[in-house]
């Protein structure tokens, strides 16, 4: 690996990023100028802002790339901004030759083109030699073309969130009506979720079974990826409910607005306040030095090894073995265990399930635990509402319509039509909306089960031990008296649904014992679990 200025290893290493400089500087100013000139409004000014937002971007990446060519995500962003123009840049010169166009206005992008394509090569090329990559090419494409969408996403956000605002401050300011119905809006706010969920997925996917940074670094990402998606997810709730109650996309756009505020102030009160419910909820207790010194001297050597603040520690007196950690950063964290984990294993054990949650608090998952909690809950008070709502209009007869005359049939068919349209949007998004969020739940909780556990054995140097402890609770039949759905995710075993210990679904908040352990075992070099030893562990659970 070179540093910054390591003579001709390091000039190479600017070149790409100097080139796609100049490549995004021209891009700048002559998409500011084409939209300064544009008085006839030839192309759409959100048009204009979409692709000046994405040229900044490349210009920003190539300039902190060019001043140190070293940092791998810089690296791959940049490489998925040129990825995004090369393909613009191509369709522009394709279009223009089409229309046998001759002169700087066709030949200018194709000279962009390929000097785009020299320098994405260069990147590619060069970023052995800068950074300690160890990644399959497969890998290093997935990642370009990862930061390529979110990119794009991050730009078509922004216009949308611009587009809203100006239509509304013009509304307000001057009084015009915002009179065309901005559905691609209303499309955008529906159609993100899916995109980020499904990202999220793929990049879990790619990641499993990599070493302990591979897997951080996915986990990282994934967390925010998953965490928008959940905002997504309110979004969407609030602005089907808006558009089938009112029909009006603003007003919709306003209500998916004002539900995520409220789901952000709740997220941003769970911040401060969540772990000290969650522990209550729970029935946990401070450990007592006099009783439990051998737990409280674990979670202090553990702490050392992990380099964090020692957590405060706390008995839940119940008879499973389980455990979980809470805490929106290290300095503020706090883990629980119950009396039957700490009856039943031994040191060693101990320290691996200890360690596996200082992994969810050093990797910051305590701090999405709490957020997704919050969004879960939210989503399925919003729509568990909505259906009262109109159930409750039916049965005090808001839909039996009258009217007089000839209209009177007609109004009465009308009330019932509205009715049972509200009445199906309220079942759908009852049933489909708190699944959805569920989902995100799952895929967030699955892939961190993984990475703590693997975190618990970095710490411990001991993956036996926490192998030895997950087939201790395989063993365990005693149910968690205190346990909901809203936090089920949060514990070291999921204590609602113990039989998703044996086969996990889409719906698993945790992946299998047997998963687990073959994990653990393969990040270590180990063979995998025989089939009778898995099946064993299965059955056990």
């Amino acid at each position: 690996m070179i540093g910054p200025g390591s003579g001709q290893a390091g000039i190479r290493a600017r070149v790409p990023p100097v080139i796609l400089l100049g490549v995004a500087l021209i891009l700048t100013v002559g998409l500011a100028r084409s939209w300064i000139d544009d008085v006839d409004g030839g192309f759409p000014w959100w048009g204009y802002l979409f692709l000046i937002l994405m040229a900044t971007a490349m210009l920003a990446l190539a300039g902190a790339v060019a001043i140190d060519p070293r940092p791998l995500i810089l690296r791959r962003a940049l490489s998925g901004a040129a990825l995004v123009w090369l393909v613009l840049l191509t369709l522009t010169f394709l279009l223009g030759a089409s229309a046998r166009q001759r002169g700087p206005d066709t030949w200018l992008p194709f000279l962009l083109v390929a000097a785009d394509s020299l320098a994405l090569a260069g990147l590619a090329g060069t970023t052995k030699g800068v950074t300690d990559d160890r990644t399959d090419p497969r890998g290093r494409v997935g990642a370009v073309v990862g930061f390529a969408a979110a990119i794009l996403m991050a730009s078509g956000a922004a216009v949308v969130t611009t587009s809203l605002v100006t239509a509304l401050w013009d509304a307000i300011t001057r009084g015009n009506p915002v009179d065309r119905l901005p559905w691609a809006a209303v499309a955008a706010v529906i159609v993100l979720p899916l995109v980020t969920f499904t990202i999220a997925a793929l990049a879990s996917q790619r990641a499993a079974g990599g070493t302990f940074y591979a897997q951080a670094a996915a986990n990282r990402r994934n967390g925010l990826l998953l965490l928008a998606t959940m905002v997504g997810i309110v979004a969407v709730t609030a602005e089907i409910i808006a558009i089938s109650l009112i029909g009006e996309p603003v007003s919709a756009l306003w209500a998916a607005g004002f539900a995520v505020l409220v789901g952000l102030v709740a997220a941003a009160m769970a911040h401060r306040f969540g772990s000290a419910v969650i522990l209550d909820s729970a029935g946990a207790k401070r450990a007592d030095p006099g009783n439990d010194p051998v737990l409280l001297d674990v979670v202090r050597e553990l702490s050392i090894a992990a380099n964090i603040p020692m957590p405060t520690t706390y008995i839940i007196e119940d008879g499973s073995q389980n455990a979980f950690a809470t805490g929106r950063d290290p300095q503020h964290a706090s883990i629980a265990v119950t009396r039957g984990l700490l009856d039943r294993m031994d040191r060693e054990e101990l320290q691996g399930v200890i360690g596996h949650e200082l992994g969810h608090v050093r990797n910051l998952d305590t701090r999405y635990a709490l957020y997704i909690a919050v969004f879960v809950g939210l989503v399925a008070l919003i729509t568990d509402g909505f259906l009262r709502v109109v159930v409750r209009g039916w049965s005090e007869g808001a839909f039996f319509w009258k009217g007089s005359g000839k209209g009177a049939a007609a109004a009465f068919v009308s009330g019932l039509l509205v009715g049972l349209f509200l009445l199906l949007v309220a079942a759908l998004l009852r049933a489909f909306a708190p699944l959805f969020a569920a989902l995100v739940q799952a895929a967030t909780s699955r892939q961190r089960e993984f990475l703590a556990d693997a975190t618990s054995v970095e710490f411990t140097r001991n993956p036996k031990a926490l192998e030895r402890a997950l087939t201790s609770i395989a063993n365990d039949r005693d149910t968690l008296e205190s346990a909901n759905r809203g936090t089920q995710h949060l514990w070291f075993r999921n204590p609602v649904q113990p039989g998703s210990d044996r086969r996990a679904g889409l719906l698993s908040t945790h992946p299998s014992l047997a998963a687990r352990i073959d994990r653990l075992r393969a990040l270590h070099g180990l063979e995998p679990l025989d089939p009778g030893a898995a099946a064993s562990v299965a059955a056990e659970t």
